[in-house]
């Protein structure tokens, strides 16, 4: 066993001693939560940015307090509802269910985070000194076959994505009007 494998065995660990301490309410609604924050920044941000630029008075100062503003404010009500959620999940008959499917979900998000983690790191070495240049502790780890698939596996659905995205913005779309009558 390598550091790399105590670093993995950590991380999930602690994934999912976190998880059956919160529950899986907790843990959902707490996605939940960014999923907010993430989608009042895409939806909301230009508009309140051009609401607040005369009151800040620069155009850079708004959009950063709008930014700030559209991630606080819907994750904290977010993480507050999570809470009180999971509060009363926990107290429940169906605690100890929560507790371990908290512990469960909690896991499946330490590895996650691991599969992210491991891709920047291989990516850096690769860049740097290629395939090759990977250290021991890391390609003579346990987890290492594991982990090192689900990130092939990551970035090439990523790639696959990328390269649908593109096709999608290249093709040529239709706006001549089906119940146009030659006019």
């Amino acid at each position: 066993m390598t550091g790399f494998d105590i670093a993995v065995l950590l991380i999930v660990g602690l994934g999912a001693v976190t998880g059956f301490l919160r529950g899986f309410v907790h843990e959902i609604l707490a996605l939940v939560a960014w999923i907010a924050a993430v989608f009042a920044i895409r939806l909301l941000h230009t508009p309140l940015a051009a609401w607040l630029t005369p009151h800040i008075g620069t155009s850079s100062g708004a959009a950063v307090l709008a930014f700030g503003l559209l991630l606080i404010v819907p994750y904290g009500v977010m993480k507050m509802i999570a809470k009180w959620a999971g509060q009363k999940s926990r107290s429940s008959v169906l605690g100890p269910i929560d507790r371990v499917l908290g512990f469960g979900f909690g896991g499946v998000k330490g590895v996650i985070i691991v599969v992210l983690g491991f891709s920047v790191l291989v990516l850096g070495y690769d860049t740097v000194w290629g395939v090759g240049g990977r250290p021991t502790w890391i390609t003579q780890a346990r987890t290492y076959p594991f982990i090192d698939a689900a990130s092939k596996s990551l970035v090439e659905m990523i790639g696959e994505r990328r390269r649908a995205a593109a096709a999608a913005a290249a093709a040529p779309t239709s706006t001549a009007s089906a119940d146009s009558d030659g006019e």
